[in-house]
């Protein structure tokens, strides 16, 4: 949505992730004993590895880092 948002006229984006998919059965959603213990992300990193390796492994700790930086007022990321 990011790349895309300049080529839109739109004033609100809203993102639904996999939930076509859930709903359309394409992808397997996790038991409710596996969402109930927060470990979804592990179950679909199980089901679909090469695809979100990347995303679990680089993009998510980057994000608690730099999050953690903003909360110890140790850099301010500003729009």
């Amino acid at each position: 949505m990011t790349n895309h948002r300049p080529y839109l006229n739109a004033s609100v984006l809203i993102a639904v992730g996999a939930a076509f998919d859930f709903h359309t059965g394409r992808v397997k959603q996790a038991p409710g004993w596996i969402m109930r213990m927060g470990l979804e992300w592990l179950f679909r990193l199980c089901m679909e590895p090469k695809r979100l390796w990347k995303r679990y492994f680089y993009n998510n700790p980057r994000f608690l880092g730099l999050a953690a930086l903003q909360l110890l007022k140790v850099r301010d990321f500003k729009r």
